[in-house]
């Protein structure tokens, strides 16, 4: 490229024109600050909408894990929790630490700042 190149005349004029004022700027800045004061309560329930939709497709696979006898353990408390309790009885406890896990997550980073 040459020091008169026009791309580079259009794109000094373009960054130019772009440039805001001091005013832009100062109302920009309050723009900005009021934004990060409220948090995005949106997006907290969409992330946990899918976080809670995985953890639901999840739950529905721990049925099979829970029912296969060779990956379970068969010795300790451990042994004796799976030997007394239904496959479907430890999917339900897993996924409901999986809810108590985002339900103090969330709220933790939703109103975090």
């Amino acid at each position: 490229m040459t020091m008169n190149d026009p791309f580079e005349d259009r794109l000094r004029a373009a960054f130019a024109a772009a440039q805001p004022a001091d005013d832009d700027a100062e109302d920009f800045v309050k723009k900005v600050q009021g934004r990060l004061a409220r948090p995005d309560r949106r997006r907290a329930l969409v992330l946990g909408g899918a976080g809670s939709t995985g953890s639901a497709v999840a739950g529905t696979q721990l049925e099979g894990f829970f029912s296969n006898p060779d990956l379970l353990p068969t010795d300790g408390i451990m042994g004796q929790v799976f030997t007394y309790t239904s496959p479907e009885m430890l999917a339900a406890g897993v996924l409901a630490l999986m809810i108590a896990g985002f339900a103090v997550v969330v709220p933790k980073n939703l109103y975090a700042g």
